[in-house]
């Protein structure tokens, strides 16, 4: 009876056998590699632009995986994660369950701090994320202890501090023959025979500078007049600020005299910079080159520079949701928060310095939100005046996934050139020659354009990254106004709070104090000008 009902064994229902049933499909892996180079000399240029081209390429080429993401981190160093946003990134990703494998170089790539990279190696095992590591050819997955691994990211922090005494005997021994490191400066060139020569043109601005100090000017109006006449820093710029002026004021280089080590490095794991108070030996070399200025002006304007210093102890630096999103449409410059008898202006950091560089009038903070509130119901009221909070809400969700998609569609152009150069190469010997150098050059600057247009992008997308505690605070704010009667009251309300729009809104581009360029998650406009139409902004 069994039979009768369900077949013979090794069949299925209806008759068919069960051996006959197409395999299930293998899963794909999920594959992002990791690329970091700690400087940005030409030689490591390569070595970056190479490890990103070699792991596009083998993780396309093999099967059953699918790639995630190259994140990168251009001239950082490994031996902090604070300060790789590429590597912390590919860390949250993880934890979101993006990734099931992960490609790096070797293991001094990934981080030279034992700590850091131990512990991160755990997390990651524990959420199933393999780690390959090539050139000691690790893989995380096989590991029956953490020993080696252990053993090979301390040979990495040993190897970290070991380069960083090496580096500070040699400038030791450089500081003991009389011989500082010359650290260009305004007034100063290194001529072939690496001694300091003064450059006139620029020594006659370092002297004004030290004359107009005390002459009484401030430090300001001192960056305006420099500004006017048009003067170039050494970056060839004519932005002057009052911090790089005084800094210019204190260098005792200008008297001919040169004191080496007046700051340290901390430690080879931090990397900070310390003054010099006695922690460290400092050497003094009198008349080492031509003076600009004489030693009694110089000693005269650091009497002067502390008088009118007037330290505040209680300062601190605090971020608000718009600090760093608001540009300037006029010069490109960022606009900083002040506030004045209680009312907050955003001004653009150059038109402070001088009108000479931009003319941008202050901006009232009560304008740019209105503006932010303006687009922002441009963008999600619907023909019928109502807004439409789930489309809010997968604009939210989605912005990674568009991000990600953008990214991947570049990286298979760019695979695409790299395999139409490569066939190019091969073809250019004989008759075809000729042709086959038009054709390189055609693709030589395809490709140029796609990488410009990875970088400009890959800056946004960092913008995007920075973003994540906004989003993820307006997604709980969402989820709150569905378990409300009246959402759309709910939502007027968060739309006072700037916090909350900024989770959409990633840049402001100020065109005028009136007007306003809002750049969304997803990569669109919405230009708010109030100079147009009928805006209430009181």
């Amino acid at each position: 009876m069994a039979e009768a009902l369900f077949g013979s064994f090794g069949q299925g229902v209806g008759g068919i056998s069960l051996m006959e049933l197409p395999p299930e499909k293998p899963k794909q892996l999920r594959v992002a590699a990791y690329v970091r180079v700690s400087s940005l000399s030409d030689e490591q240029e390569g070595s970056f632009d190479n490890q990103k081209t070699h792991y596009t390429q083998l993780i396309r080429s093999t099967p059953g995986w699918k790639m995630v993401d190259i994140y990168t981190d251009h001239g950082r160093t490994g031996t902090s994660m604070a300060k790789r946003p590429g590597f912390n990134r590919m860390i949250r990703h993880a934890t979101e369950k993006k990734i099931d494998l992960i490609l790096c170089k070797s293991v001094s790539r990934f981080a030279r701090n034992v700590l850091d990279a131990i512990n991160t190696i755990r997390k990651l095992r524990q959420l199933g994320v393999r780690i390959i590591f090539d050139k000691e050819n690790i893989d995380t997955d096989d590991m029956a202890s953490e020993f080696i691994l252990t053993m090979l990211s301390a040979t990495a922090q040993e190897e970290s501090r070991s380069i960083s005494e090496n580096i500070t005997w040699a400038k030791t021994k450089r500081f003991e023959r009389g011989e500082p490191i010359f650290v260009k400066k305004l007034g100063y060139e290194l001529n072939e025979r690496k001694e300091w020569v003064v450059v006139e043109e620029e020594a006659q601005i370092v002297r004004e500078a030290f004359n107009e100090i005390l002459n009484g000017k401030t430090l300001s109006q001192i960056c305006k007049q420099f500004i006017r006449k048009k003067y170039k820093k050494t970056n060839g710029r004519t932005d002057w600020s009052s911090p790089t002026l005084k800094l210019m004021l204190q260098n005792s280089d200008y008297t001919g005299d040169v004191i080496c080590q007046k700051t340290y490095v901390e430690d080879h794991l931090s990397h900070k910079q310390q003054l010099n108070t006695g922690e460290r030996t400092q050497y003094f070399i009198e008349n080492h080159h031509e003076p600009i200025v004489s030693q009694e002006v110089f000693e005269a304007v650091q009497r002067e520079l502390e008088r009118r210093n007037k330290p505040n102890p209680n300062k601190k630096t605090k971020r608000y949701p718009l600090s760093s999103r608001i540009q300037c449409g006029v010069c490109g410059g960022n606009l900083h928060r002040f506030v004045c008898r209680e009312r907050v202006t955003w001004r653009c950091e150059n038109s402070r310095k001088s009108k000479e560089l931009c003319k941008m009038q202050g901006i009232q903070e009560t304008i740019i939100l209105k503006a932010m509130q303006e687009a922002f119901l441009e963008r999600y009221r619907s023909i019928r005046k109502v807004i439409d909070i789930d489309r809010m809400q997968k604009d939210l969700t989605r912005a990674v996934a568009a991000r990600d998609f953008s990214y991947n569609q570049l990286r298979l152009d760019l695979e695409r050139i790299l395999l139409e150069e490569n066939v190019a190469l091969i073809n250019a010997n004989g008759t075809e020659a000729e042709k086959s150098k038009e054709v390189l050059e055609e693709l030589s600057r395809k490709r140029e354009a796609i990488e410009k247009e990875l970088r400009v992008k890959e800056e946004w997308w960092e913008l995007l990254d920075q973003d994540v505690a906004f989003r993820k605070a307006a997604l709980i704010k969402l989820r709150e106004m569905d378990a409300v009667r009246n959402p759309i009251k709910l939502l007027h309300e968060e739309m006072k709070q700037t916090a909350f729009l900024r989770a959409w809104v990633v840049r402001i581009k100020a065109i005028s104090p009136m007007s306003f360029c809002m750049h969304w998650i997803d990569g669109k406009e919405t230009i708010i000008d109030f100079g147009k139409g009928d805006h209430d902004i009181d």
